[in-house]
């Protein structure tokens, strides 16, 4: 059977890189390009150094797991992905890269099952837990934020981007109703769409405090939109991805323009032991 995440995003990178997210727009052109802008603003905001032990909540084809090594030299990297097919690019393009043990510590498994985090671990806590523009797809972000907490290190810090719920938007409104059509048939749960000062309380609530919350949409939302449309234009695209990303690009330029969604960096800091 198919999944939802796979290697898609292939087609849209140049060659050697296999980036999956909505990239960072601010002065970008290029897809891989802006997909590793935002990888680097995530492990900026994160604070990211030689000390840190990474855990990165859906890792995607492995490209950013790369970057936490290379360019922020962290320790050590370990994390877990939902699809089977990206895991198993991604511990190739690890391996190749000489990277052979972070190779074995990444595991294709559901981000909302504490046996994930448990086998993944084992006991050793990490200093950092990422998630890339993946968050909004975990099938209950509340659950994630209370496991990220969980298995952190004192002090630790949870680093994520995600779209949150704009406070202009109004629920019950036929706009909200094509709102949750489309996250249905995005495979997000509604749940997972909040506007800030609910997200805010949930990570309060989890146990983590420091919350810093930068909306980024004007960088994100409308450049994806645009570099779509130009690549769809090229004819590069073949199978099922001319209209996935065509729906993908006209979904986030409607939600943008029409104040329904923002895109946001956030980091918070873990409280207690």
């Amino acid at each position: 059977m198919a999944e939802f995440h796979d290697l898609a995003e292939l087609a849209l990178n140049r060659e050697g890189q296999s980036w999956g997210n909505l990239g960072y727009w601010q002065s970008e052109t290029e897809y891989s390009d802006a997909c590793r802008a935002i990888a680097l603003l995530l492990g900026e905001q994160a604070g990211l150094d030689r000390q840190s032990v990474v855990f990165d909540a859906g890792f995607g084809c492995g490209d950013q797991l790369l970057l936490w090594l290379e360019h922020f030299r962290v320790a050590r990297v370990r994390g877990a992905n939902l699809s089977r097919i990206q895991t198993a690019y991604a511990r190739t393009k690890l391996a190749k890269a000489g990277f052979s043990a972070a190779a074995t510590a990444i595991v294709q498994g559901d981000i909302n099952d504490p046996e994930v985090w448990r086998a993944t671990l084992d006991r050793n806590k990490p200093s950092h837990v990422l998630a890339l523009d993946c968050a909004y797809h975990f099938p209950d972000r509340v659950a994630f934020i209370a496991l990220a907490h969980k298995n952190l290190a004192p002090a630790g810090r949870l680093a994520l981007t995600d779209f949150m719920l704009s406070d202009q938007h109004r629920t019950g409104s036929f706009t909200h109703r094509l709102l949750r059509w489309m996250l249905k048939r995005s495979h997000i749960a509604e749940a997972n769409i909040v506007r800030r000062d609910l997200y805010l309380s949930q990570l309060q609530e989890a146990g983590f405090g420091e919350v810093r919350i930068v909306d980024i949409s004007e960088h994100v939302m409308p450049g994806f939109a645009r570099f779509i449309r130009t690549f769809r234009g090229s004819g590069k695209l073949g199978g099922s991805g001319p209209l996935k990303y065509a729906v993908t690009g006209r979904f986030l330029q409607w939600a943008h323009r029409r104040s329904i969604l923002r895109y946001c960096l956030i980091s918070a800091t873990k409280t207690g032991r």
